[in-house]
């Protein structure tokens, strides 16, 4: 057994943040540009039957989140908002998957932990493996965010921070120094080498004291430098996890008002207890997120030119991926026309449907319903996708002459992708299209 004082402070601290987050989502306008605006949406696989909100649905999606954030800062009916956030949260990153972030899985993964976690103040000691489970989550985000930058771009080509870092040149005292390359590389290996060190050494009582500031540096350097949102401070605030049971009790202690402070221990409240069952659910759940990152290596080829396995995976920054999509539909006369697949699209959605096979993939199937609806007649329907990654030459990057809409969204190998660096430049294609037209039967 051990203290519940580093679950307290988790919790308190993730609904400040969840409740800042949702309220700049809603103040910003994205409900509209991101839930309510778009005429298509990408449902995640398997959610496709999750009823689009209307604007009432909306509301009640996002109040939900702002009302599960407040009870998740009280004790007492903490679990119901951690249930009721992790619902409504939940529900509107799966209607599209253009819209995903690796720090939306990231809460949507500590919400549903703080169902079942205790983190009541009336409880003095939970067992340790309570603490210990949401360290270890918080240490796989960590490593696997290293491991996945151990590859030839960012180590050997600094890729893609050579493009990104220049742009800040303006930004004070350190500014001139990105627009030097060396400068790209120092901070490609820094933070590889940070991210599979931060592990180890939160899990050190020795280190950790040194480590943190190093922790909150990086992530708040980040956060200044790239639009990644609240997620380094989602991170500089989760981790506190790591610190001793004295650390949080103090920091409460010290709050005005008897309600924010610590049950002592083995004098006040009650010890929470686990069964078998329990114990084993969470076993089950860090070991689904230890091996699900993995199925990566299931599939050939560049996973940042494919994607396949790509999401979920804690693979943060590692590309900067451009795209351009001209659709094509042919009847049954053989009469094709380019489709205004622009005029149906967000610009977000628009943005990330050119680099991402799968939505591509959805999108013909989008275009081919509308046409039949609105037409009554069945096409068939290509894409010319020209896409470039980490700064290399824009390359075709699907068979643009495979019908997509045959083609279904699984876990097999897409092999509509061409491989990443092949020969096919724009001058190629132009010389070589009537044949790759006649060879594919369209």
């Amino acid at each position: 057994m051990t203290s519940v004082a580093p679950l307290l402070t988790l919790r308190r601290m993730f609904a400040v943040l969840v409740l800042f987050s949702t309220t700049r989502f809603v103040f910003n306008g994205w409900v509209d540009t991101q839930v309510l605006d778009p005429i298509w949406t990408f449902p995640f696989d398997g959610f496709e039957w999750l009823p689009r909100p209307s604007l009432t649905g909306a509301w009640v999606l996002f109040s939900g989140m702002i009302l599960g954030g407040v009870l998740l800062l009280f004790g007492k009916t903490a679990k119901w908002g951690a249930a009721l956030f992790f619902i409504c949260f939940t529900y509107v990153e799966l209607l599209d998957k253009s819209n995903y972030l690796n720090h939306y899985y990231f809460v949507s993964l500590v919400a549903f932990m703080l169902i079942w976690l205790p983190t009541s103040a009336t409880t003095s000691m939970v067992p340790r493996l309570a603490v210990t489970s949401i360290r270890l989550l918080l240490a796989l985000v960590y490593f696997y965010a290293g491991l996945a930058k151990l590859n030839a771009d960012w180590l050997l080509n600094a890729q893609p921070l050579i493009m990104w870092l220049p742009q800040h040149s303006s930004f004070p005292l350190l500014g001139p120094l990105f627009a030097f390359k060396e400068v790209a590389f120092l901070f490609s290996w820094a933070g590889a080498a940070f991210d599979l060190f931060a592990p180890f050494a939160l899990f050190s009582d020795r280190i950790r004291p040194y480590f943190y500031p190093v922790l909150v540096t990086f992530h708040v350097l980040t956060w200044i430098l790239f639009p990644i949102g609240v997620f380094p401070w989602v991170m500089i605030a989760c981790t506190t996890v790591f610190f001793s049971d004295g650390w949080h009790v103090r920091l409460w202690n010290r709050m005005p008002g008897s309600s924010w402070r610590v049950p002592i221990l083995n004098s006040e409240g009650r010890n929470a207890v686990w069964s078998v069952q329990q114990v084993a659910l969470v076993w089950i759940f860090l070991g689904i997120q230890l091996i699900f990152p993995w199925r990566v290596l299931a599939y050939q080829g560049s996973m940042y030119w494919h994607e396949s396995g790509y999401r979920f995976g804690w693979r943060v920054m590692l590309m900067e991926k451009a795209g351009w999509a001209t659709y094509f539909i042919q009847n049954d006369k053989g009469q094709e026309r380019e489709f205004p697949v622009g005029d149906f699209l967000t610009p977000n959605q628009e943005k990330m449907m050119g680099t991402q096979p799968d939505l591509m993939i959805a999108t013909a199937k989008h275009i081919q319903e509308i046409w039949d609806d609105a037409k009554g007649e069945h096409v068939r329907v290509r894409a010319e996708v020209w896409a470039s990654l980490n700064g290399r030459r824009s390359q075709l990057m699907i068979d643009p002459f495979v019908d997509l809409t045959t083609l279904e969204n699984d876990w097999g190998q897409r092999t509509f992708v061409l491989p990443l660096d092949s020969v096919i430049r724009p001058k190629q294609y132009e010389s070589m299209k009537d044949s790759l037209r006649d060879a594919r039967g369209w």
